[in-house]
């Protein structure tokens, strides 16, 4: 049956009331092409255009033929819930490869991967996508279960917070009683760095899921979140987002190549550092989603944009190695989760992404710079204070940043059976090749060889493809890990700097509080010295009886005022130089006095009682001496 035109499917009824259409989705194809005559292929990705994606009135409804729910589950509302899903993304299953349209890129099995990027984070996609593009016809009662743990996944993994809801950084199989022929689905969650712009969101080259846009926390969407907000879950930072280091700092006022680069590749200047969310859902072998917020989406030409960057650049580094180790036939959609996760984890990286104007060390170290120079100039609270906030952020990039090595260094024990037989088969012919640029050893795992006889030779050496040279291990996994462990190094490099440099301002106020105190101690001088004057003065300035009729000359007021003056002083001086010694001998001398108290009280108790009492005895004495006095 004849396609349905790009331009005219939106006035097709059945997309009116669906919650994911054609325009929301962004496919590319991974081929294995030709290099050169007589030589194994290379890979490159390339995009679907979008009259292949639109499937036409027959295969809307195919997966609604084929699939017999109520073989599948006992559970009413279990079948009532995946009719619906049949329904909404049901024509997902046109797009798997084989199935689709006759495609312009090159033969179905030139073709090893495809990759769907959506711009939503809805916890519903899903598993509308895993329901869309599985294999039905082959594995559907593994499908079946695979889809019931999805639904424990999300609402085990699934937190919530006064900004939204996120997931905890994890990964997942999601069945174990798959076969070892095919690979069982896999869902996977990590957390990245993206920045903000300033103004409006660049148009988009997709239109996204209008629910994208409902800000609240009743929302199922996981909205994006800045760096306070992931850290601060419960707490409102909207009065201390405009204090973040990409808001303070921007060096393209001062320098004006930078201001040209910046406006040539993002159109606007970056503003607030955001913290996003990558989903990669891993439907088979051929098959792989992945999720992000909108606001990865800006224009296609800054390399920005997580789709275009993992096409562009964080693809090339691992086509290389499987190039240069004749891998290039192993490619699946597991081996893409590497491309994509390089694409988020290393966006605002260099050691991942070399030609970035702006990384994120660069800009955390030019602000270190800035208050440094500040420092020396004039240290002030203040500029504690700036040091205390980019500590504090420091501090969440660097605990953001182990949470994805963590989950990068456990990812390989993830793997099932039949990808760890795949792997270890790809391995063993993996060689590190050393670099022509780097001067590692083999101490730092290169080890060099004169010949290589495993390697592809070509008329240009090893390195026959772009970027080659960047990369000092032929592992994909590992050469990202070994990216993210030198950012990592980098920024406790910096936050070691900027505690450095708090320590350094808290000694230099102290020093200044000293010059301040000896200020203030000479205006209390002055101040002493003639608040005597001054009350004398107002005393004999009265207008009153005694004082006007005084026969008494001048040489009284300055007797006066300079006995009063010198009293005062003295007693000010007594108390600012000696206060401490006299409140010491004091309480020295209270102490005292009670210790001899309570020495007096206790011998006093201690006393032995004599017969009769001690009123008895005084008396009797007294009454025998009067008797010897008498006559």
């Amino acid at each position: 049956m004849p396609l349905v035109k790009t331009d005219d499917y939106r006035q097709d009824h059945f997309w009116y009331k669906r919650r994911l259409t054609p325009e929301q989705l962004l496919v590319h194809d991974v081929i294995l092409q030709n290099w050169q005559n007589g030589s194994e292929g290379v890979l490159s990705i390339d995009e679907v255009p979008p009259s292949e994606i639109v499937p036409d009135e027959f295969q809307r409804n195919e997966l609604r033929d084929v699939l017999s729910i109520p073989e599948l589950s006992q559970d009413l509302i279990e079948q009532n819930h995946w009719t619906d899903l049949v329904d909404e993304f049901g024509w997902l299953q046109s797009l798997r490869l084989g199935r689709s349209q006759q495609s312009s890129l090159g033969d179905p099995p030139s073709r090893k991967c495809r990759w769907v990027h959506i711009s939503s984070k809805q916890p519903d996609y899903l598993e509308g996508c895993l329901f869309g593009f599985s294999n039905w016809r082959e594995n559907s009662r593994n499908v079946s279960l695979s889809l019931r743990q999805l639904g424990q996944c999300i609402s085990k993994q699934e937190r919530f917070s006064k900004h939204g809801q996120y997931f905890n950084p994890f990964f997942q199989g999601l069945s174990n009683h798959w076969s070892n022929a095919a690979e069982p689905p896999l869902l996977l969650s990590i957390p990245f760095l993206d920045w903000g712009v300033q103004g409006k969101t660049p148009p988009l080259r997709f239109q996204i899921d209008k629910r994208e846009g409902y800000q609240s926390n009743r929302s199922s969407s996981h909205l994006l979140r800045s760096i306070l907000q992931h850290f601060y879950r419960l707490e409102d930072t909207a009065e201390r987002e405009k204090d973040q280091v990409f808001n303070r700092y921007r060096p393209w006022t001062t320098d004006r190549e930078l201001d040209f680069k910046i406006r040539r590749w993002y159109s606007n200047y970056p503003t607030s550092l955001n913290v996003d969310e990558l989903w990669i859902l891993v439907i088979d072998d051929c098959h792989i989603v992945s999720f992000s917020s909108n606001q990865t989406w800006k224009s296609k030409s800054p390399p920005l944009q997580y789709a275009h960057r993992v096409a562009e650049v964080s693809f090339r580094g691992i086509r290389n190695a499987l190039f240069v180790t004749k891998r290039a036939d192993s490619y699946t959609a597991s081996t893409h989760v590497i491309p994509c996760l390089s694409g988020a984890v290393g966006m605002l990286h260099r050691s991942t992404w070399p030609d970035i104007v702006l990384c994120l060390t660069d800009r955390y170290a030019g602000y270190l710079n800035h208050l440094q120079y500040r420092l020396h100039r004039a240290p002030s609270t203040k500029l504690l204070m700036e040091l205390l906030q980019i500590q504090e952020e420091l501090n969440i990039v660097i605990k953001l940043t182990k949470e994805q090595l963590d989950l990068l260094h456990k990812l390989p024990d993830s793997l099932t059976p039949a990808r760890k037989s795949k792997n270890k088969k790809q391995r063993r012919n993996v060689k590190s090749v050393p670099s022509p640029v780097s001067n590692l050893s083999e101490s730092d795992g290169l080890v060099t060889l004169p010949e290589v006889p495993s390697l592809r030779a070509t008329p240009f050496g090893y390195a026959t493809l772009r970027q080659l040279s960047a990369n000092t291990q032929l592992d994909p996994l590992a050469q990202l890990i070994a990216n993210l462990e030198q950012e990592l190094l980098d920024l406790q490099d910096l936050r070691d700097n900027s505690n450095n440099l708090v320590t350094r301002t808290v000694q230099l106020v102290n020093i200044r509080l000293e010059d301040h105190g000896k200020a203030i101690l000479v205006f209390t001088m002055v101040t002493i010295i003639f608040l005597p004057l001054s009350f004398v003065s107002s005393f004999f300035g009265m207008n009153v009886v005694d004082i006007r009729n005084m026969s008494q000359n001048q040489g009284l007021f300055w007797i006066v005022a300079a006995s009063v003056t010198v009293g005062v002083v003295g007693f000010s001086m007594l108390l600012a130089f000696y206060s401490t010694s006299i409140s010491e001998r004091l309480l020295f001398w209270k102490e005292r006095q009670r210790d001899v108290w309570n020495a007096w009280r206790r011998r006093r108790l201690l006393r032995p009682a004599t017969p009769g009492g001690s009123r008895s005895l005084n008396f009797k004495i007294l009454q025998s001496k009067q008797e010897q006095s008498l006559p």
